[in-house]
């Protein structure tokens, strides 16, 4: 037993003095705040810098890349981006130059010498993975490089007369996005120079989602409605608008949106500037009116009775429809959004006839019970009247008036959906309740004059808001000056 013990002994000691030996002649030359020699991250040469060096290295590197051009192809046709537009970064940039200073410096001493022996023979290489945001990437092909492809077309109809007329459809080629990300990625970590590049797109083939067959099945009026086109500025956008959606098939389980459909509304897309409105009140935009062409064909996929996925009233009643009928398009708030629920396509079909009527019909096979019939109720829940709103204007002279403004009554509303079997009612059901605001009307009155005192009156009077005292104020003022 004790040979045994003294056997262990002497190995203890004499792997202490190795140890010690290796601790001061070998891994105790080397320093403790730096990268040792011949250590890389991918291409990048870290030997000797602290890990904040290291950091910042690797980060003019990134940003010197992602100024470079990266062109993708479709064809013979092609878009470019920068790799910063796609989001280009490393992927554990952080963790990687930790393990590249790390080396030699953990572990036991025998790993550590180990590890150092080596350095002194060859390079060791610490991976460097570039990605890019999946998010940025995809949007920038969707938009740009998708729309480059020699894409399938759908068969169309329009109607001649009484009778439709079919185009078959043909087959097409598109964009494959998380391919050609891939493709993107296998380029930039095989060895990429961070210069200016290009790749081919990956395509697949693509079948058009509406064939001739499809469309033989479009006889029947499903639904159709009219309103009052009018005239003026907003009869330019409303042509241009209902233009834009006449003829649109949908196929089955198929949505649009009637902004997305309809929009940019700019001069360039065939549309003036027209009353629209905007906080409470008219305002002169490009596009205004556009909410009457979605409104009207709001009425007709209520009676062709699609399924109607979105819908807005408007801030204020319109005096084209009754209330609740409406709906309502604003910028990137209000949308007006409908799906094709039936088993075969529909078909859209607008315009503005020679009496000056915007009408939209939806045709497609219809499949309800013969003799059910649809209609819609507009019921009025709620009234609030409009009031007055008087502003000083200092600069116009005392005791002059002038109306500003649109002043609308407030009301809230609900439809009915009323379905009839052969003539006998057979449900009674709420589609949607509106709430509309009130609009007060503002009376701008004048108090400007050369007397202080009388301009004053009335200014006070102002502020109480009754247009007894204002009236009487001004009749006082007036008989100062």
């Amino acid at each position: 037993m004790q040979i045994l013990f003294g056997l262990l002994l002497f190995c203890s000691i004499i792997c202490l003095s190795i140890s010690y030996v290796l601790f001061r002649n070998f891994v105790s030359k080397y320093p403790t705040d730096k990268i040792y020699k011949n250590v890389f991250i991918g291409e990048e040469d870290v030997s000797g810098m602290t890990k904040k060096e290291a950091e910042r290295i690797m980060q003019e590197n990134l940003n010197s890349g992602r100024q470079a051009q990266v062109t993708i192809q479709v064809g013979e046709k092609s878009d470019t981006a920068s790799l910063e537009e796609l989001g280009l970064s490393y992927e554990g940039m952080e963790k990687q130059v930790k393990a590249a200073f790390g080396y030699g410096k953990t572990g036991s001493l025998w790993k550590r010498f180990w590890q150092l022996r080596e350095l002194s023979k060859e390079r060791v290489v610490f991976g460097k993975k570039y990605i890019l945001s999946q998010k940025k990437t995809k949007k920038f092909l969707e938009e740009h490089i998708v729309p480059l492809a020699q894409h399938a077309k759908n068969a169309t109809i329009e109607r001649e007369g009484k009778k439709f007329k079919i185009t078959g459809e043909k087959k097409g080629r598109t964009v494959d996005t998380d391919a050609s990300v891939s493709v993107l990625l296998k380029h930039l970590n095989g060895g990429w120079d961070r210069e200016d590049f290009s790749v081919e797109a990956v395509q697949k083939e693509e079948n058009p989602t509406v064939k001739a067959d499809d469309l033989e099945t479009v006889k029947d009026e499903l639904g159709s409605y009219s309103t009052d086109a009018g005239g003026g500025k907003r009869l330019q956008n409303l042509k241009t608008g209902v233009e834009k959606l006449n003829g649109t098939v949908l196929a089955s389980g198929e949505e649009i949106s009637v902004r997305e459909a309809t929009a940019p509304y700019d001069k360039e897309h065939g549309y003036v500037a027209a009353g629209s409105y905007e906080n409470g009140q008219v305002v002169e935009t490009y596009g205004g009116g556009i909410c009457q062409v979605s409104t009207t064909l709001y009425n007709a996929v209520l009676l062709a009775e699609l399924e109607v996925t979105e819908r807005h009233p408007h801030s204020m009643l319109v005096a084209y429809i009754e209330p609740s009928r409406d709906a309502a398009i604003a910028g990137d708030i209000k949308d007006f959004k409908f799906k094709n629920n039936y088993k075969t396509p529909v078909y859209i079909e607008g315009g503005i006839d020679d009496d000056g009527l915007l009408k939209f019909t939806i045709y497609g096979k219809d499949t309800r019970k013969k003799g059910r019939t649809v209609d819609y109720e507009s019921e009025v829940t709620a009234t609030e009247e409009y009031g007055r709103t008087y502003k000083e204007d200092s600069d116009a002279s005392l005791g002059s008036i002038k109306y500003e403004g649109n002043p609308h009554t407030g009301k809230t509303a609900r439809l009915w959906k009323i379905v009839k079997q052969d003539g006998k009612e057979v449900s009674r059901d709420i589609i949607n309740e509106s709430v509309y605001q009130k609009s007060n009307e503002i009376i701008v009155v004048g108090t400007a004059s050369e007397n202080g005192r009388a301009s004053g009156i009335v200014s006070g009077a102002i502020e109480t808001q009754d247009g007894a005292k204002i009236n009487e104020a001004i009749s006082k003022a007036r008989a100062m000056e």
